[in-house]
Formats: C-alpha cells, structure tokens, sequence
C-alpha cells in the first residue's frame, strides 16, 4: 500500500514517518522544491524531540520520500494549513488546492482523508465535490474521511501514538477504512463519526481552552484591578470539586488557539469574539505594565519568544507580537530554543531598564541568578506575567517585581 502525505508540516512530516516506519510506502508531497530538497537530505527545521532519529529510521527502510509530484497512491491524507485572513475568515485555499491535485491522480478504491483543521462542513461541502471532479463518486468509487490531529508541541511523536482519534466518514466503509489504517499505530481509543461532527470536535477542543483561558485571564486584570492576587485566588478557588481555573497569562500563541474558535463564528456575536478579543488584549495589558514602570527610550528584555515553554515553536507568538507594541523601547528578545535567540542571558540584560518572563521556559529557572542579573541592568523592574519566578528570591536581590494578574 503506498500512503500520500499533502503538506510536510508540523503534522505531515510526523505522520509521514510513523506510516513509513509501520512498514508502508510513503510519499511526502510538499508544493516547496526547497522544503522537499532538503527533507530528502535530512534537514528540516521542525525542532522536534525525537523527530530527526524517528525520519531517519523511516529513511533507513527505503520507505520514505519526499516529492514535489503527486503520485498514484492507495491512500491520500492532506495535513495543510488552514489560516485565517486579516478578517479572522478560514482560508481554505491550501485544502482547495490539495483536493484539485488529488483528484488528478484519484483512482477507484482510494481513501482520501483530510487531517487539517477546519469548518464545519469542509469535508463533504468543499473538498468532496472537488476530488469528485475527475468522474468518481464518494463513498461508490473512493472513500473519504475526516480525522483532525490532535497534538501538542514538543510531544507530537508521542501523542500522534497515545492519543485517541476521531474519523468522520461519509459512509460506514469510508470510517472502517481510516480506522483499520490508523489502527495500524495508534493505540488510544479510535471513535467514529460522521465529518461535520468530526470537524467540529476538533475545534470544540480548542474552543473550550480558549474560552476558560479568557475566564483565567479576565480574573487576572479583575484582581490587578481590586488589589488582590489571582494566582492565590486561583489556588483558593480550584480546593473546590467542581473548579478548574486555568492559568492566565500574556496571551494565547500557537497554531490552533488563536485561529480555530474563529472557524465557528457566525457573523461578530456570540462569546467566541469575546474570548478571543480578551485573549487576544493579554499582549497590549502587558504592554500597558511594562509602560507604567518603563521610562520611555530605555531598554527593555523580554524573555522567550515561543508561545509554549520548553519548545522553540513561535507560531503567532504573544511575544513578537507585543514587540510590535513597544516601539519606544530598545527591545531585546532571547529564548534558549531558537537558535538566533539564544546568546547570554547576562550580556543581553546589561544596561535594561525591565526584565520581563514571557515564557516559563525550565532554562530560565535553571540558568537566571537574580542578583546578578540585577547588577548588570540599569533598572530594577522584574516583570513575571507566569508566576513563575521565585518573587521572594528577587526581591530579596533588590528588584521591583511585578506579578501579572496582582497588584504588585
């Protein structure tokens, strides 16, 4: 059986070498000649743990390449993007894209599946009647099948195997088939569906994070407000059975979080505006404390720069983005796992005016000695937008610390 894998992403790359390495032939299609040239030659720059030795093994057995073609295949599964435009609409194009290929080289018997996130409905409303436009008929002449990722960063190998997936078929033989082909590696629970509910599911997930990460945010300007401490509150509050305050934070960063909510938006109302205008707002509060304790012109370092700790994944990163906001500071960015960010700590902290935790990145507790990061900054003002810092240690060493979400 020979496997298709679309788009040699943060899903497809993964996906193409755990299908390589159960022993199935595997072409991974990517429309970039670079990204295949060099995937071909083993360099690519998804830093993931155990990605490297995982895509070499699958190298090694002769089962995978890359290509900038799309061959016959029994087996088609399309990992594009799916973002959203400067209106917050999906953009579709890449799953439109990849559906006119497919449909190309579409042949009887076929299971196409499609794995990137996007609207209700996709499935059976967009991309099927363009796989259909070569002659053949869904769920009669080819199978086809919704199953969304549901991974996390830095631990993408491991829940690609552990967790448990849904598949939305058209028909029950379109779900029997994707299950009987997943069921080759995954080893969590696989449920099935139809595509819509499948489709919604994924985003639903994402939704619900982000909607109780609004609330825990919300609490955290709610208590800066009322002179109290919301990460106290929150430990008080979660004693309770029934009570699971998230984290808050400096904003929501990542592929899914920021952009999946708005595929089920209809129109501006509703509470999923809402929830993404308060995450989305975590960037310019932090902005705000930074300016009320920053004299203007001086220097200001922030660190960590990706939207997870302990990764090096920058996707729609609250960090970069409240760069952007800081136009009348020198503003010096660093994070231990982007290779052009890393440098000394102590040398990028000489002469700053604030300090601020982005990111609680294990480096940065390992590494950061605070009184000797004080004795190279102008300033005193350590602002910590995760609780992360060890505040008594810092302020001990004589800094003016601040705590996001506290009145201090």
């Amino acid at each position: 059986m020979r496997i298709s894998v679309l788009g040699l992403g943060y899903i497809g790359l993964p996906t193409a070498a755990i299908f390589a390495n159960r022993g199935f032939e595997v072409v991974g299609f990517d429309t970039n000649g670079d990204k295949v040239e060099d995937i071909n030659h083993g360099v690519f720059d998804i830093h993931e743990p155990g990605l490297r030795a995982f895509l070499r093994d699958a190298f090694n057995t002769g089962n995978f390449r890359a290509d900038e073609k799309l061959v016959e295949s029994d087996v088609f599964i399309i990992c594009v993007p799916t973002p959203i435009d400067d209106s917050n609409k999906p953009d579709l194009s890449y799953v439109k894209d990849a559906g006119e290929r497919v449909s190309t080289v579409l042949e009887r018997d076929n299971l196409v599946i499609l794995e990137s996130t996007v609207p209700p409905g996709t499935t059976e409303n967009v991309l099927l009647p363009l796989l259909e436009e070569n002659g053949l008929k869904a769920g009669k002449d080819f199978s086809l099948s919704y199953c969304p990722e549901r991974v996390m960063p830095g631990k993408i190998l491991k829940e690609l195997t552990e967790n448990q997936r849904i598949i939305g078929g058209i028909d029950e033989k379109s779900c029997r088939r994707a299950e009987e082909l997943y069921s080759t590696f995954v080893e969590g629970d696989i449920f099935t569906t139809d595509p819509t509910t499948a489709e919604f599911s994924k985003l639903a997930e994402n939704t619900y994070r982000d909607t109780n990460i609004a609330l825990a945010n919300e609490f955290a300007r709610l208590c800066e407000l009322h002179g109290t401490d919301v990460w106290r509150m929150r430990k008080l509050a979660n004693n309770h059975p029934r009570v699971d305050i998230l984290k808050p934070g400096p904003g929501v960063g990542g592929h899914c979080l920021p952009v999946d909510p708005w595929f089920l938006v209809n129109g501006d109302s509703g509470l999923i505006p809402v929830v993404r205008k308060i995450n989305d707002g975590m960037v310019e509060h932090v902005g705000k404390r930074i300016r009320d304790n920053t004299p203007k012109e001086s220097v200001v370092v922030l660190l960590g720069t990706a939207y997870k700790a302990n990764t090096e994944d920058q996707r729609n990163s609250p960090t970069m983005k409240l760069v952007e906001r800081l136009q009348d500071f020198e503003v010096r960015i660093h994070d231990p796992y982007v290779s052009e960010q890393r440098g000394d700590v102590y040398h990028l902290v000489k002469g700053a005016h604030t300090l601020v935790l982005m990111v609680d990145h294990r480096y940065y507790a390992d590494t950061i000695t605070p009184s000797k990061v004080l004795e190279l900054m102008e300033g005193n003002t350590v602002i910590d937008s995760r609780d992360f810092f060890d505040a008594k240690g810092w302020e001990e060493a004589g800094a003016e610390y601040i705590l996001l979400g506290a009145n201090r």
